[in-house]
């Protein structure tokens, strides 16, 4: 069998997700599982309930451990550097095979923010390889130390994902023709609809490093047009994965003395779902493609268009996953509930800048002079 360039990055990536990330151990951190036996709560003696605030600490500490483990082990196989060029100590590749390596950590429900790291270090590297917050990244990535990453959500308001009290948030803005970057200290966060990601607010941060240097506008904007490719790549592999796991139940649940996937009414829904994310990743294979070397009209026409037709197919394929589960696919024990909570999380990140009528708009906008009516 002749194996391409892809296939030797994208088997070790397998095999680690699966070794590591599998949804047996990503359970196991769950404090709610703790308390449980055969997947059904347990009762437990009034004596024995702990506090709020001692529930809130074992939240904290229970997954930790297995995170910054895991954490630990990307940065020395150092999934952080692809997109960073080789003469700064980086892998050197492009964004079509950072794509495809967050479409596997989406299928796995990676509970890591690893294309903020890759697309964060990369940018930090062409711009300013010896600025202090480059310097401090770099560190961090050495050491296998995780950092949050703030996204702007107001005047001084910031939404912080993947956020831990021990792990430092880093800051970036532009303005000016400059990028303001900062490192704040960590905070508490708590999971929100997905249980495996803690989430918090940071208001009027104080900063620990702070730093700024020049930086023109379009590299500016391919760094957050890579940032929002790199999150969409997630949500195909997240919904993809759902598709692959409705599949695998509809050819075994009978139903009628017949498996539930020969009815129409579940087999071509799952085959359409099928279809549109198979488009949606073409479209966002074209769109990653067409950011080498460097960013066009072309390419944010392209990233637009990827970007609506995943949000709008996975969106369809995780919500028709959990109707062909019935029933049971509103209960705690079926995996397939995971995906769908990752996805609305994953469409809420996407949505703090742009919502689906900006991206229509964009794409309008930017394909008039080809239209004719």
């Amino acid at each position: 069998m002749q194996h391409t360039d892809d296939d030797l990055l994208l088997d070790p990536v397998r095999r680690f997700l699966a070794e590591q990330c599998s949804l047996t151990a990503l359970r196991g951190a769950l404090p709610t599982d703790k308390l449980r036996a055969g997947g059904a709560p347990e009762p437990v003696p009034e004596a024995l309930l702990l506090q709020a605030d001692d529930v809130a600490e074992d939240n904290v500490g229970c997954d930790s451990d297995l995170f910054a483990g895991m954490w630990s082990q990307l940065c020395e196989l150092e999934w952080p550097r692809l997109l960073m060029g080789e003469t700064h100590g980086g892998i050197g590749l492009g964004m079509p095979q950072a794509v495809k390596v967050m479409e596997l950590a989406g299928s796995a429900l990676l509970p890591l923010p690893l294309g903020a790291w890759m697309n964060t270090s990369a940018f930090l590297s062409e711009q300013a390889a010896h600025a202090p917050i480059s310097q401090w990244l770099d560190r961090c990535m050495h050491d296998g130390r995780i950092a949050a990453f703030a996204i702007s959500a107001g005047e001084s308001r910031m939404f912080v994902p993947y956020c831990r009290p021990d792990s430092p948030i880093v800051v970036l803005s532009y303005a000016h023709g400059k990028v303001w970057a900062g490192v704040a200290k960590g905070i508490a966060g708590s999971p929100g609809i997905d249980p495996f990601i803690h989430n918090g607010w940071l208001d009027a941060p104080i900063l620990q490093i702070q730093d700024d240097f020049a930086c023109d506008k379009a590299s500016w904007d391919t760094f957050e047009l890579r940032s929002r490719m790199l999150v969409a790549a997630e949500l195909l592999g997240v919904a993809a994965r759902a598709l692959d796991i409705a599949s695998a139940y509809a050819r075994e649940r009978q139903q009628f003395g017949r498996p539930i996937g020969s009815f129409q009414a579940i087999k071509h829904r799952l085959a359409q779902d099928w279809i549109d994310l198979d488009n949606a990743r073409l479209l966002l294979t074209q769109a990653a493609a067409s950011m080498e070397p460097a960013t066009t009209a072309e390419t944010t026409l392209l990233a637009n268009l990827a970007e609506h037709t995943v949000r709008q197919a996975a969106g369809v394929a995780v919500r028709n996953a959990l109707q062909v589960h019935g029933a049971m696919g509103m209960t705690w024990e079926c995996d397939v509930h995971f995906y769908l909570k990752r996805a609305h999380f994953l469409c809420a990140m996407m949505n703090h800048r742009y919502t689906d009528a900006d991206r229509l708009q964009q794409v309008w906008q930017l394909s008039a002079d080809r239209m004719t009516i």
